[in-house]
């Protein structure tokens, strides 16, 4: 049963070469795989053991060609789908998705996607959208309370401003604040995630497309267009391939787009907010960003000092994501014990408030008493709690007759080793390396560990 059922999935995934990303779920709708440029989109962990619907809650039995295949056993074609994600991101896409029958049950199902619109949310009305204001930003920390300063003085401004703060250090809050707080607060606000999105596709939809502009064009308005007489948030710039970025340049200093197919400029007056996840100092010297847009996005800046910088904020957070879960999981979980409180200080937090609130909420789902303990919280963030007290020692240099190949593969290997004894289990190993769970299997059984 096994190898037909892995048959089929690599017959499926053959056909299914040229899309954009492929799921692979069981016959619960559980995703099991995911290959190709999903990468760009959802990271392995966000994806592996959830259920489809924890991706896109909008979904039901019917609206999901998956749910649909693994009801009814039958392929579904070329269907054009329009979701919102579990991030509030819209999605517009194309699916493909063919049930894995063997023996007469439907064990599966291989989804194959091919993207149109990606990572966008459109915010209509502005603050009466919901968005978040100054008042939003939990701290208590002088440096936010000094940057809380500045946002509010930059949002009365049109200027442009770029933001530089590490990944989950709230980045998309301060351009709705810098939006919320300002003459603009009642027009639309959009956002894009611009991370490693392949750069036809971010083209189509920075300028917008007229129906035949390429296979399974629309007419569909750019974001210089939904965003016009408010807010365009730009997130993880960086990202973006250099000769768009030169697109992109053009068209604000003209403040007019063409669309993808189209014969005629449409002017925009809209705001640009753009943020970046590493040194913009860095990204110049490496060439990841154009000097020229960087003047033009930069005409003020501001930095958001990492989780790590701001310790007086983590106990203030942790309490207001505790009270956020009970409220939306009907718990009553009065905080967490002494110890947790004490390795939460001492943590690093390279995944900064994103993963502080994800450790609460994972501890959510298993805790059984009043207060969140270690052995909730293992899962989330291991044994590897304490910040780096010294930096590690420089590897030594090789023994004679050693290849370079060998001496870094033996070197790796002591680190995958110390990560593992000190972290307790393959989950916190993997993210204290940087690595997936799936690279780091591998690693383990490459170096019988």
């Amino acid at each position: 049963m096994a190898e037909r059922y892995l048959e089929q999935i690599r017959a499926i995934i053959r056909v299914c070469e040229d899309t954009d990303g492929i799921l692979i779920v069981d016959k619960n709708g559980i995703i099991r795989d995911h290959r190709i440029a999903m990468n760009y989109y959802w990271k392995e962990e966000e994806t592996v053991g959830h259920h489809i619907r924890e991706l896109y809650p909008g979904l039901d039995e019917d609206s999901s060609t998956i749910l649909r295949a693994l009801r009814t056993g039958q392929a579904i074609y070329d269907q054009r789908q329009e979701l919102v994600n579990s991030r509030g991101e819209q999605v517009e896409l194309d699916a493909t998705t063919i049930p894995i029958v063997v023996n007469g049950e439907v064990e599966g199902a291989v989804d194959c996607a091919r993207f149109y619109v990606v990572g966008q949310r459109i915010v209509r009305g502005g603050r009466r959208g919901g968005l978040s204001t100054l008042g939003r930003i939990v701290t208590q920390s002088p440096k936010m309370e000094d940057l809380k300063r500045r946002i509010r003085s930059a949002a009365q401004l049109d200027s442009p401003v770029l933001i530089y703060g590490e990944t989950g250090t709230g980045k998309e809050l301060v351009a709705e604040a810098l939006h919320s707080e300002g003459p603009r607060g009642g027009e639309p606000f959009v956002a894009q995630n611009c991370a490693a999105i392949p750069s036809n596709l971010l083209e189509s939809l920075f300028f917008g497309t007229e129906k035949g502009s390429y296979t399974g064009a629309l007419t569909r308005k750019g974001l210089f267009e939904e965003a016009n007489g408010g807010t365009l948030f730009l997130d993880e710039i960086n990202s973006m391939d250099i000769g768009l970025q030169a697109k992109l340049l053009k068209a604000l200093e003209e403040k007019k787009a063409r669309r993808l197919g189209g014969s005629r400029d449409t002017p925009f007056d809209v705001r640009i907010v753009a943020a970046v996840n590493e040194p913009p100092e860095e990204l110049l010297r490496s060439g990841k960003l154009r000097e020229d847009l960087y003047y033009r996005l930069g005409v003020v800046r501001l930095n958001l000092p990492p989780l790590r910088e701001r310790p007086e904020d983590i106990p203030l957070l942790t309490n207001y994501f505790i009270e956020q879960y009970n409220r939306s999981m009907k718990r009553n979980i009065r905080g967490v014990t002494p110890e947790v409180a004490e390795r939460f200080r001492r943590y690093r937090w390279p995944g900064n408030i994103r993963q502080l609130r994800n450790a609460v909420e994972g501890a959510f789902a298993i805790a059984r008493g009043e207060l969140l303990t270690a052995e909730d919280l293992e899962e989330k963030l291991g044994g590897g709690t304490e910040q780096q007290t010294r930096p590690a020692a420089p590897a030594p240099p090789p023994e004679e007759g050693i290849s370079l190949s060998q001496a870094v593969e033996r070197y790796e290997k002591g680190l995958i080793q110390q990560a593992m004894e000190r972290c307790g289990s393959i989950s916190a190993t993997a993210r204290s390396l940087g690595l997936s769970r799936q690279n780091l299997k591998y690693k383990l059984q490459k170096y019988d560990l």
